[in-house]
């Protein structure tokens, strides 16, 4: 007789068989986490490639609030309520050129942005339009 517990040969057999297992899938997964980051398979992440979208708000805040104030609600310049309703056409005219919709010019103080740029830099479509749309959000 023996004093210790005894083990059957299935239960020896079994627990080989799980530890075996148990190694094959260990060593499986950190091989396949190594082909991963060594970019052999699997998902790959890259940065956004394109431009930002434009922030009209941004725009207002550093070319126009100076004048007609943080929500355009005038200041040294008119409020700009009445410019939530004008055309993109016409709101690109007037900020690009200095006519109101009626056709009459603005005054000189108001920056021809065509000529003066938004930022230092020549103006570009998307962001008057940004600018109107944050002008219409208000």
């Amino acid at each position: 007789m023996t004093d210790g517990p005894s083990f059957s040969g299935r239960e020896i057999a079994a627990v080989v068989s799980f530890t075996v297992l148990a190694a094959v899938i260990g060593v499986t997964s950190y091989r396949a986490g190594l082909n991963l980051s060594g970019n052999a398979g699997g998902a790959q992440m890259q940065a956004a490639s394109g431009p930002a979208p434009v922030n009209g708000q941004a725009l207002f805040a550093s070319n126009c609030a100076g004048c007609h104030g943080g929500q355009a609600q005038g200041g040294v310049g008119p409020a700009l309520l009445d410019a939530k309703t004008w055309t993109t056409a016409a709101f690109n005219d007037s900020v690009l050129h200095g006519k109101h919709p009626s056709g009459r010019e603005l005054a000189p103080v108001m920056p021809r942005f065509a000529q003066t740029g938004l930022d230092g830099a020549p103006p570009a479509p998307e962001q008057i339009e940004a600018i109107h749309a944050f002008v219409k959000g208000l």
